[in-house]
């Protein structure tokens, strides 16, 4: 095609979103190419899922979460186990958990602080250590920013329940239901 040339009788082809315009007109060039329709599939009924955390991405940060729990966890390496760029890591993670991968870490800490905390007498700084929180006092802030209550609180109540168990276990289990403290 001639850029000087004036622009005249010119056949325009059409596929989907693709338009092709040319001075040759293929009707006569294949046979039988005016009377056959062009298919193309259909993918406006396709739902396209964006944003989503793969199944074996879910498994490899979660496993990894636990695994490294009372370590330092970065999103950088969380990213990288999940081949994503650290922020679009970080935004699949929040679109499918609710909570940004810095808040899924930490609430998972206090759950496991507040388990120790109930099964254990251990002081509160060793507590925060085994669950990777730097020292006692941000422990007692984020779990009460958590819980609504104190470690110390926390305690008092898990053993005052386990006391209760263990002197009328039938009345304890009769009001907790089926699935009360054995």
């Amino acid at each position: 095609m001639n850029a000087n040339a004036p622009i005249t009788d010119l056949k325009i082809v059409a596929a989907g979103p693709l338009a092709i315009v040319s001075e040759i007109d293929l009707s006569t060039a294949v046979p039988g190419a005016a009377q056959a329709p062009i298919a193309l599939p259909d993918l406006s009924s396709e739902v396209v899922q964006r944003d989503l955390l793969l199944p074996w991405q879910r498994r490899k940060v979660i496993q990894f979460i636990e695994e490294h729990l009372t370590e330092t966890i970065k999103i950088e390496d969380l990213a990288i186990l999940a081949k994503l760029s650290k922020t679009y890591f970080s935004r699949v993670f929040k679109s499918a958990y609710n909570e940004s991968p810095y808040n899924y870490v930490l609430r998972r800490r206090m759950e496991l602080a507040k388990a120790l905390i109930t099964e254990t007498d251990g002081p509160l700084s060793e507590i925060a250590l085994d669950c990777g929180i730097s020292d006692q006092a941000h422990l007692c802030k984020t779990f009460r920013k958590v819980f609504g209550m104190t470690p110390n609180n926390w305690r008092r109540r898990s053993q005052v329940v386990r006391a209760s168990v263990k002197r009328f276990p039938s009345t304890v289990r009769t009001e907790m239901g089926s699935t009360g403290v054995n």
